[in-house]
């Protein structure tokens, strides 16, 4: 599986090097498998995180820029949307990509907390780099923390009904395998301190 340009298609759509962007910014619960919360009072998570919050980018200047509603979230490889379904701030998206293992797995993406575009339904075609969604505002959600797009990664079974995937799956390691998104996006980043 080749690295996804996904991060490049993110910046130029949105054109955030217009905006002077350095490189993406995380809070260590921003990222996979974290234990850590990095909104409210912080604490612990219930489960390790499935994968990894974009919320935040470092400018040319050294400051923390966020990401708004406005940003449009691309797909990472061509693929179809196989299933969207309600999360608890907007839709997740899940989208196969044709892409397997030789295990009996394919890869599928996940784009989680977005409100998606119209046209974007069950069974659309689409090609690397297309815009799929937008993220939704967490605070018309009253959720309490910054509006952010979640991804997520994994080799999920060929033979899992599409009405099957979702979260409680996911968190399931003895039917997905969930892959560190970092590891499969290209993309200069930053691990921030807690404030």
């Amino acid at each position: 599986m080749k690295r996804t340009e996904f991060s490049d298609y993110l910046i130029d759509l949105n054109g955030l090097n217009g905006l002077g962007f350095s490189k993406w910014a995380f809070y260590p619960g921003m990222l996979f498998n974290s234990t850590e919360k990095w909104w409210g009072k912080e604490g612990k998570r219930d489960t390790p995180h499935e994968g990894l919050d974009l919320c935040l980018y470092r400018n040319k200047n050294g400051d923390n820029c966020t990401l708004d509603t406005t940003v449009k979230i691309p797909v990472m490889y061509e693929g179809r949307v196989v299933r969207i379904i309600d999360d608890f701030i907007g839709k997740s998206i899940f989208v196969s990509h044709g892409i397997y293992d030789g295990k009996g797995n394919q890869l599928y993406t996940i784009y989680s907390h977005v409100e998606h575009y119209k046209g974007i339904i069950r069974e659309t075609m689409l090609h690397e780099g297309d815009i799929i969604a937008t993220i939704t505002d967490a605070k018309k959600k009253k959720a309490k923390m910054s509006s952010h797009v979640h991804i997520s990664v994994a080799w999920i079974p060929e033979s899992l009904y599409y009405e099957n995937l979702k979260w409680e799956t996911l968190n399931d390691a003895g039917i997905v395998a969930l892959l560190d998104p970092l590891k499969v996006i290209s993309c200069n980043y930053t691990i921030l301190r807690y404030r």
